[in-house]
């Protein structure tokens, strides 16, 4: 198992994810680069670099595709034998990592921060830190400026407002993805949940029927699987999207936030991307240094004006732009 930590390694650094020198031609008397496993997109992954390199902060991060990033860590942890010193990972996988005892606490002088409600809850599992929030996420409706809001954050509003806004121009004008996360919304609102008991019988089916209904009539036909967000990016410099279903992951991609305007959407699932230290690092204190540097206010503050990630300590959101502060606030709501 430990090839595969080294194989990642080898597919990042083809990716331009490599940053500073290993452990095998390092300088004497410097130390190691901090080995870090990650789930960054590239164009993350190219700020982080040079974050880190101008911070003066030697990492040798690996890049782990998010599709097979909860699989992929659990198998190099369980191993044991070639362990990264801090790992990002997505918050709905902490559960498994905790009960696996994979993953250590965070020291008491990182859980003390400024951190947003929202952002703590997602470290913690019954009130006890387990990781470090670096970015907070979920569904919000994104619209223009120049669009009216719904007449409020309720499924059958939003639809509503969409079938007003229908134009030759944009004949279906609410963006939803087939997906399970944009489906818990719908789900919820029947009375279920994404559990064993809560999406069995007639509530989830009712759910799933009323979201299917959308597609071909208020919302497009969904495009081939793998080509939703060009899809949705073009369909929304073109004025085809009125509401458009999304996560704050999305602007990033937007080349004018100035027309961008949020909301709350009920229901919706929130989440966000924690950092943690395995059991089994080698230089665990290392590590938690890398995860205080990420979530330093001067670096939220630069992802924050990069990708509009919502940062996660309260001093940072305070000096965030005004859309990422309207974000958090449809978040929280």
């Amino acid at each position: 198992m430990a090839g595969v930590f080294a194989a990642l390694a080898a597919v990042g650094a083809g990716a331009g994810a490599g940053l500073g020198v290993g452990a095998c031609g390092r300088p004497a008397g410097r130390p190691p680069a901090i080995r870090f496993l990650h789930t960054f997109s590239p164009t993350e992954t190219e700020l982080f670099n040079a974050t880190m390199a101008e911070r003066g902060l030697a990492v040798e991060p690996t890049l782990v595709p998010f599709a097979r990033g909860q699989q992929v860590i659990g198998e190099i942890l369980r191993a044991g034998t070639d362990c990264p010193d801090l790992v990002r990972i997505d918050a709905t996988w902490l559960a498994e990592l905790v009960a696996s005892r994979l993953i250590a606490p965070p020291p008491p002088a990182l859980t003390a921060l400024d951190w947003l409600p929202e952002a703590a809850a997602l470290g913690q599992l019954a009130g006890v830190w387990w990781g470090v929030p670096q970015s907070v996420d979920g569904l919000i409706v994104l619209r223009d400026l120049t669009t009216p809001a719904p007449r409020s954050a309720s499924l059958a509003d939003l639809v509503a407002a969409a079938r007003e806004a229908r134009t030759p121009a944009a004949p279906a004008p609410l963006d939803i993805r087939v997906d399970g996360y944009w489906f818990v919304p719908w789900l919820r609102d029947e009375g279920g949940e994404l559990s064993p008991d809560g999406i069995a019988g007639d509530g989830a089916v009712r759910a799933m029927a009323r979201l299917v209904a959308l597609f071909g009539d208020v919302s497009p036909t969904p495009p081939p699987p793998g080509t939703e967000a060009p899809d949705e990016v073009r369909r929304w410099q073109r004025h085809e999207i009125a509401y458009w279903i999304t996560g704050p992951w999305q602007f990033g991609e937007l080349p004018d936030r100035s027309r961008i305007a949020v909301g709350p959407l009920a229901h919706a699932p929130r989440g966000g991307q924690l950092l943690v230290v395995p059991r089994c690092a080698k230089r665990p204190d290392d590590g938690w240094k890398l995860a205080g540097e990420l979530t330093s206010l001067p670096t939220e503050a630069r992802f924050a004006d990069a990708f509009a990630a919502v940062p996660t300590r309260r001093a940072a959101l305070e000096a965030a732009p005004a859309l990422l502060r309207a974000v958090y606030e449809a978040l929280r709501g």
